[in-house]
């Protein structure tokens, strides 16, 4: 009987580090998954990130030198898309309802490119763009 336990549990011992084997430890970054899948993640992590995005996020297309507010109330700013840049442009972004307050970031906006940012803002989601750069703002 002793043999029959001491089989059991290297049965046992086998097939768990076989799980851990295919399920590579997770890094303390990913357990929040709000970084896109990297080249180096394993299969399980990008899959834990791909299930954990939301299901879509919201844009607002600016392309005039104009104050425009995107949300109201909490969210997150992901990303702005500089579609077509504009020589001495910018935009700046606010954790406000309006053209003013806590800024998140002033950018330029003179050449093509990808702002990634991923932060949170409180009382709503606000950008101001001095020219005619056309620009897409992405937030959930």
């Amino acid at each position: 009987m002793k043999s029959f336990r001491s089989f059991l549990g290297a049965v046992a011992s086998i097939a768990l580090l076989s799980v851990l084997a295919l399920a590579p430890s997770a890094r303390a970054g990913d357990l929040s998954y709000t970084t896109l899948p990297q080249q180096n993640d394993s299969d399980l992590i990008i899959a834990h990130k791909l299930a954990a995005a939301p299901a879509s996020n919201l844009y607002s297309n600016v392309s005039t030198a104009t104050t425009t507010v995107c949300k109201s109330g909490s969210g997150v700013l992901e990303r702005i898309i500089i579609n077509t840049g504009a020589s001495t442009s910018t935009v700046t972004v606010y954790d406000n309802t309006a053209g003013s307050g806590t800024k998140i970031a002033t950018a330029a906006t003179t050449a093509q490119g990808v702002l990634v940012y991923g932060c949170h803002f409180s009382t709503g989601l606000t950008i101001v763009t001095s020219s005619t750069a056309d620009v897409t703002v992405v937030y959930r």
